[in-house]
């Protein structure tokens, strides 16, 4: 265990062994959390609180001055959410980048790509590659922009925070079960309850098993989870909970990566029900997990908050990339690969403390204290060749061909490769002036070191950076159910990782790690709560170092290099709740100015929009109560992606494209137990389109279940 998370279990510890010494415990009122009903169906999906905001916790959305968009326990739920695809299909400020059917979602959020990187329950989940599990999640948190007060060194674009599931108090026995994506069959149980009449102890149980055929030609999913969580209440003030979850993912028929060779054109999109991967291609994945936390209310003025989380991961794959040749349009050749992806173990921690005070006429909230993570991972192992294992003959994209698999060998020892660790000192100070002035002021200093080594486990590359970053936010309330706000902040980044290949060639750098970068946002927004409507407006700004594979220089030889600024201008609105009495409304729009500037070292990139960005996103997702059918709702929505580079010199465009959905929801009682029946049409036209340069969109599908509360 790194040393700096040691203190935090010994806090752990501690504490709790203290209040078991305590003779007199008070008498425990736990009443159910309000935090699932937060935002429910019935209140359009509008939540008032935002459960994790990095070390500030809890939080009024209208008292953060950050861009937070929350999808609830009972909007995925009604989605039907299997993966985080589904659950981001709506969200008008995130673009799919990459589908779980790959092996992970990739997203991108005002125009920086995030990759799978997250966070659960506020820790980082370094073990990235992998697929998330929604069953066992409470809501999704998306702040978008800069977060390094609140989460120190990380993705520009934004912060995704998955809440897991926290024992209710009530007995709760939930099954659900339905088809979805064609013949592939789901269950999914939730249960829950205390374990003692003094609701001292409190579980929470969920498990899914899925199997079967996808809607793509020679697809199919085969996954289980497991996840539980218990509190126990040592007093009033004193709560120790636990977590720990086993999740397996099999999916055969992956989803193939498009790339372009240099002077090859980009087709318009095909049939998207034919099989363009492979059928011999696979992605299998394992996850472990499990955490502790602890909060202590020492007082009214002071609280203690720590925990640990440690997580697990392991990743095999066979994968397929598509890459267009030059001739008649639509030619492309198959490179395929067996990968052995690293073997991660993280560990994440945090201690904070919170407290009260007053000065004069100001009221202070205090938050100070350390998080962080450290994670090891084996080498990246693909089969002996690499991706030229299987290389095939150019093929029409109209009569794609199955070929077959060629004995793939993975070569290579497995060892720790790479030790990373975060580290995060933070101070903040949200101090209120009067009713309707208040300003919150942070500093955070965050380190990053990462060491590599071979397999004899010599050092072969370090490299280490801190910095000291601020963070100002000031919010204005003129209305009590309206805020105004304005923030700055600054934020470490790790460098990127160089590809494996680009334009089908390997990168001459692939694997490196480039040196961390900073990054500036400045951002203007307002939050009103009209009605029965939340309505969210954001003005940004944000200034980062470009990363990118030059190709210019020697299209055969393409390099990772960091050189000149990306600078991201923009516009998100968002709006939540009920409309009109019986119609509920959620989704927003987000407009982009996405350029490259400072370049130096290829300056046919400057004035550039990096590739693969929609500049303009507009989203709705709708329900419309049936008041002639009591329990009856008309479900649907439209999705509208903007135009894309294809590339990083904007040689080639993928056309915008909308796609519409329909469905209905009826609840009612069968034998006096409640139940929900669901049905969703996605892409009801099945329209053909380019998700973006790299991915293809899906077709047409449908989506069923049954929801029985016993």
């Amino acid at each position: 265990m790194p040393r700096t998370l040691t203190p935090l279990m010994a806090a752990l510890l501690g504490l709790a062994a203290t209040a078991q010494a305590q003779q007199a415990l008070p008498e425990v009122k736990i009443q159910e959390a309000a935090s699932e009903r937060d935002g429910a169906a019935a209140q359009g999906y509008r939540p008032s609180q935002v459960r994790q905001l990095g070390p500030l916790a809890d939080l009024p959305l209208l008292d953060t001055p950050f861009s937070v968009n929350v999808t609830t326990s009972e909007l995925l739920q009604n989605l039907q959410a299997s993966k985080p695809d589904d659950a981001f299909r709506y969200n008008p400020v995130v673009q799919l980048q990459g589908p779980q059917s790959r092996f992970f979602t990739s997203v991108a959020m005002r125009g920086f790509s995030v990759g799978s990187t997250k966070r659960i329950d506020g820790v980082p989940s370094t073990t990235t590659y992998v697929n998330t599990d929604l069953e066992d999640k409470e809501r999704i948190e998306v702040l978008t922009g800069l977060s390094g007060f609140l989460y120190g060194s990380g993705n520009v674009g934004g912060t995704i925070n998955y809440v897991l599931k926290r024992p209710v108090y009530q007995p709760l026995a939930r099954v659900t079960a339905g088809i979805t994506e064609g013949s592939n069959l789901r269950v999914h149980g939730d249960f829950g309850g205390a374990l003692d009449a003094d609701g001292r102890l409190a579980y929470r149980l969920n498990a899914v098993a899925q199997g079967g055929d996808l809607r793509l030609d020679g697809q199919s999913l085969r996954r289980g989870l497991v996840s539980g969580a218990l509190d126990w209440n040592l007093s009033d003030r004193l709560q120790l909970q636990f977590d720990a979850s086993r999740s397996v993912y099999h999916m055969r028929g992956t989803e193939p990566f498009w790339d372009v060779d240099p002077g090859a054109a980009f087709p318009a999109a095909p049939d998207l029900h034919r099989a363009y991967g492979q059928p011999f291609t696979r992605t299998d994945t394992t996850q472990t997990q499990w955490g502790a936390r602890l909060t202590w209310r020492a007082s009214e003025a002071l609280t203690v908050r720590t925990g640990l989380t440690q997580r697990k991961s392991d990743i095999d794959l066979i994968a397929a990339n598509n890459l267009f040749v030059t001739g008649a349009p639509g030619r492309y050749r198959v490179q395929a690969s067996a990968w052995d992806y690293p073997d991660v173990q993280a560990l994440g921690g945090f201690a904070l403390v919170d407290g009260k005070l007053q000065t004069g006429s100001l009221r202070h909230k205090l938050t100070a204290g350390w998080y962080g993570d450290h994670d090891e991972r084996t080498p990246f192992l693909s089969s002996a060749g690499g991706w030229a294992t299987l290389t095939s003959a150019p093929m029409d994209i109209a009569a794609p061909t199955a070929l077959t698999a060629p004995a793939f060998s993975i070569a290579g020892p497995k060892y720790i490769a790479q030790r990373s660790r975060y580290g995060n000192w933070v101070l903040g100070d949200h101090v209120e002036f009067n009713a309707q002035w208040s300003a919150l002021v942070g500093l955070t200093h965050a380190s990053i070191t990462d060491t590599s080594y071979n397999a004899a486990g010599a050092t072969t590359a370090r490299y280490g950076d801190s910095r000291t970053t601020p963070s100002l936010a000031l919010l204005f309330k003129p209305r009590e159910h309206i805020t105004l706000y304005a923030n700055y902040m600054e934020s470490l980044e790790k460098g990127g990782t160089a590809p494996l290949t680009a334009g089908g060639r390997a990168v001459v750098n692939a694997g490196a790690v480039l040196p961390p970068l900073l990054s500036k946002q400045a951002e203007l927004g307002i939050k009103a709560a009209l009605g029965n409507m939340l309505l969210t407006g954001a003005l940004f700004q944000i200034d980062k170092g470009l990363q990118y594979t030059d190709t210019t220089t020697n299209p055969a030889a393409p390099v990772y290099v960091q050189d000149g600024r990306q600078v991201h201008k923009g516009v998100e609105f968002t709006a939540s709740g009920r409309a009109l009495p019986g119609l509920t409304l959620w989704g927003g729009v987000t407009l982009l100015d996405a350029q490259v500037t400072k370049q130096t070292a290829t300056p046919a990139l400057q004035g550039k929009t990096p590739a693969n960005v929609a500049e303009v996103q507009a989203k709705l997702y709708a329900e419309q109560d049936i008041a002639a059918v009591p329990g009856l709702a008309l479900t649907g929505g439209v999705l509208y992606t903007g135009k894309q580079q294809r590339d990083a010199l904007n040689t080639q465009q993928l056309p915008a494209y909308t796609l519409l959905d329909a469905g209905l929801r009826y609840a009612a009682k069968v034998a006096g137990k409640p139940m929900v029946w669901r049905l969703s049409v996605a892409n009801l036209t099945d329209k053909q389109y380019w998700l973006n340069g790299t991915y293809l969109g899906r077709p047409r599908t449908v989506s069923l279940s049954a929801q029985v509360d016993l």
